[in-house]
């Protein structure tokens, strides 16, 4: 059974956002909605290694979570921000970054970002 994963991305430029970014499909540009972002595999997550999880200053920026973790957090977008109103979304706030953080998937975490979250 193939688990999709999504590529969160909790880079702090973009803390001022309303929702939470996501990587598209085939590393094609970010997106909001969770119908828009892409799925990626355990095996594309693993042989992406740092360009798909990224500290940067003792923090997880960028990382893999499993789309079923994620989409019980989502929720409908606020009307007019998106095109077509498309969700589900979800809502970026210290909490929801912190939990979707716990969530991310551990065996990338460990192989590629382990040495400098421990610093």
């Amino acid at each position: 059974m193939i688990r999709p994963f999504l590529i969160c991305d909790l880079r702090p430029e973009w803390s001022w956002r309303p929702y939470v970014t996501f990587w598209r499909p085939n590393n094609a540009n970010y997106a909001y909605p969770l119908v828009w972002s892409g799925d990626y595999t355990e095996a594309e997550v693993m042989k992406g290694g740092s360009y798909y999880t990224t500290v940067e200053s003792g923090i997880l920026i960028r990382f893999p979570v499993l789309r079923s973790l994620v989409e019980p957090m989502a929720v409908a977008p606020e009307r007019g921000h998106i095109d077509g109103d498309t969700g589900p979304v979800v809502l970026q706030n210290p909490a929801t970054c912190a939990k979707l953080r716990e969530l991310a998937y551990n065996p990338a975490i460990l192989a590629f970002a382990n040495a400098e979250l421990a610093s």
